[in-house]
């Protein structure tokens, strides 16, 4: 039985689908309670248009995507490979320099969107440590989630470790985070989606039609500070005005970097 989801879409194939392709849209499926439809010879404009279906998840043999209008959201690691190289070769990153990880922690990631962040943090924390991610969208969180456990074979060894070890949840963060015990992660961790948004970001803009657009709140940051051992960290636009709303007073941020963390420190 289907379960009832709030994403009206579909889920289809290529036109030259095999078995696995079939088997893995019915996964999807399961994630996220959207109906799997035959493909037939049919072109994605016309079964979006017989369906009604504003977003259509297509599996092919490289990639799952979703299409919505325009946009093609599909997952890949993105930035996290630069991040990651640069770590390797001694530079710092600002996001992690924030979040003062060490390996062997604990990080719950509270917006996963694409999960570029979450990779970094899971190769900064390594084997022994772990990267928790919540995505409020069904339809995100299953093709992350596809795409991590994929290990993006055309990167690095260390990369691909670093997706498989990340664990996607879809969860609401607004409620989830009150189902948790006091200090059960080291770190928390927003990356709420921009209300302005750089527009040079195709990933990002492909991602905006899923993405929880609402602000974070004070009693979302008093609940993140209640299940964080050490820190709770927020990601905004470099004139952190979202940042002050919230009571940060802490923050980290390169002088020419587009944007910037704020910190508040728990205990250390």
């Amino acid at each position: 039985m289907i379960k009832e989801s709030k994403w009206p879409g579909i889920i289809t194939t290529s036109l030259e689908a095999r078995k696995e392709h079939w088997d893995l849209a019915e996964k999807i499926s399961i994630d996220t309670g959207l109906p799997v439809v035959a493909r037939g010879k049919k072109t994605i404009k016309e079964l979006s248009e017989e369906w009604q279906a504003e977003h259509i998840i297509v599996v092919k043999a490289q990639k799952v995507i979703c299409i919505t209008g325009a946009t093609e959201l599909f997952f890949h690691p993105s930035m996290a490979v630069l991040r990651i190289k640069e770590i390797r070769s001694g530079k710092n990153d600002t996001m992690i320099n924030a979040m003062n990880l060490k390996p062997g922690e604990k990080l719950l990631d509270c917006t996963l969107g694409l999960g570029v962040d979450a990779i970094v943090a899971s190769y900064v924390l390594g084997k022994d440590g772990l990267v928790v991610g919540w995505e409020s969208s069904p339809i995100v969180a299953s093709i992350v989630r596809i795409g991590l456990n994929s290990g993006y074979k055309q990167t690095k060894k260390v990369v691909q470790e670093a997706m498989k070890r990340i664990v996607v949840e879809h969860a609401d963060h607004r409620e989830a985070l009150n189902t948790l015990p006091a200090n059960c992660f080291d770190v928390v961790y927003f990356d709420p989606m921009f209300r302005r948004p750089h527009h040079k970001s195709s990933a990002v803009n492909a991602l905006r039609p899923l993405a929880d657009n609402r602000f974070l709140t004070t009693e979302v940051i008093a609940s993140a500070i209640r299940v964080a051992r050490r820190r709770v960290v927020v990601k905004d636009n470099k004139m952190g005005s979202e940042l002050v709303r919230l009571g940060f007073n802490r923050f980290e941020g390169g002088k020419h970097s587009r944007v910037v963390y704020g910190v508040m420190i728990k205990e250390e």
